[in-house]
């Protein structure tokens, strides 16, 4: 009997490899807890390398996620976060 060749190789490691890149997702999460932390007010964010398109929603999915009071607001290209309470 003739062996048939299979397209793809299953292997079992011990333990995943590190990943190539770092995860950026967490500078989200610290800036919502150095906001929490300060007075009420607003907040101009900037965070290197990120535009608003990709800020607004990471922000706004971790405000509902968390019920947190903050809301968030732009203005022009720039986004701010409100603390309410």
């Amino acid at each position: 009997m003739s062996k048939k060749v299979k397209p793809y190789k299953i292997e079992r490691v011990e333990e995943l490899p590190l990943p190539k890149r770092k995860l950026k997702e967490i500078v989200y999460d610290e800036v919502i807890k150095e906001i929490l932390d300060r007075p009420k007010g607003y907040y101009r964010i900037e965070i290197e390398g990120k535009k608003l398109k990709s800020m607004y929603p990471a922000f706004k999915k971790r405000i509902l996620a968390k019920n947190l009071p903050l809301k968030l607001r732009v203005r022009g290209s720039e986004l701010y976060i409100e603390k309410v309470e």
